[in-house]
Parts: structure tokens; sequence; C-alpha cells
């Protein structure tokens, strides 16, 4: 299984986020990611046996994420990928915290941990042609208090997600504070939904 942990934005945030792409789309081109599946990569697990998914899932219920706020400020544009994002100019550091102890109790049971630079930022568009003119568009605010766990399937078509587990609140409480396994028939990402359009 094709894993990795991401942040998973709310109505408002994704119908921002995807507002943004839609207006780079028209200078940019490429192909606009779809709402539904608009998310913020925290770490790529890349194959894990499913096997090894319980305790997966025991070390996200071990690793709380605090409460933080995200402020999306600017656009970039990889040229050699040519994909259009958002970008967050700091890293909070209750996320910071949080990833790494997740990452390193993941290595310490064998796994491996393919040492990765983080900056956050959510991918918009993929195939553009270029950069946005305006990459400063009106700051964006994005309350988090937890993070999931994706499976990502290659498919012709582009690639699948399905939410596997979801962790919210932080050691301060909450009332979403917990671990939920999500099956197929609740999960934000169902069967039909993929990652890019167009």
């Amino acid at each position: 299984m094709r894993l990795f942990l991401a942040l998973w934005p709310g109505p408002s945030v994704r119908a921002q986020l995807h507002e943004w792409a839609l207006s780079a789309h028209s200078e940019c081109g490429g192909r606009v990611l779809r709402a539904q599946t608009l998310h913020l990569t925290l770490a790529f697990l890349d194959e894990v046996d499913p096997a090894r998914l319980p305790v997966l899932l025991a070390l996200m219920q071990r690793t709380p994420l605090e409460p933080f706020t995200l402020s999306f400020d600017h656009l970039g544009y990889w040229s050699d990928r040519k994909i259009v994002w958002a970008g967050a100019p700091s890293v909070p550091a209750p996320l910071i915290a949080a990833r790494d102890t997740l990452l390193a109790q993941w290595r310490a049971t064998g796994a491996r941990v393919v040492t990765q630079s983080f900056r956050p930022h959510v991918s918009l568009l993929r195939h553009a042609r270029r950069a946005p003119s305006d990459l400063y568009p009106p700051a964006l605010i994005w309350h988090c208090d937890g993070y999931v766990l994706v499976h990502s399937v290659r498919t012709p078509r582009g690639p699948h997600y399905r939410l596997l587990a979801e962790h919210h609140g932080g050691p301060s409480g909450g009332q979403t504070d917990g671990l939920f396994e999500t099956s197929a028939e609740k999960s934000a990402m169902p069967a039909t939904q993929y990652g890019i359009v167009g």
C-alpha cells in the first residue's frame, strides 16, 4: 500500500484553495486538482505492507497534534514538475513536533523512512504552462487540529485517494479527540474521486 500522512482541509478552506486553483488555471493552463482531494502532505511513507497497518495506526494514536494555524499567503511554481502550489511562510512548531515524533517512532519499528525536507504547501495545478502573474493573493487562514492517513492508488486517470484513518484533537483536548478508522463508505474520498480532472 502506498501511504502518506496529510492535513486535510475542511469545506471552507478547501473551497478557497479551489478558487485559487481555478483562478490560476485560467492563466497557467494545466490540470486542476479536485477540490475534494486538496491536501497538505506531511510525509510520504511509500509502500507499506498491509500487515503493518495496525502498527502505524497505534503510532498515530500515541501522537496527537496540538492545534495550530497555518496562513497561506503566496503561490509558487515548480517549473521542472509543472506544478502550481499554495504556500505558507512558516511551519508551526506543533506540526513539526508531531511529524518528527511520528516518523521517528515509525523508523524505530524497522520501517524505511526517507529523509524529506518539509515545506508546507498544497498543490493546485499539474502540467501548468507557467507561473501565475499574481503570486500574492489575500491570505488564507487554516485552523488545524488533526491529520489523516491516506492510501494512494495509481490509476490510468491519476492518483486515487482513500482516507484510512484520521486523528483529531491535541493534548489540550477536544470533543473529537482520538483516532478514527474510516471505512470506504464514510471516507471523504470515495472510490469515484480522483486527484486530477480534465
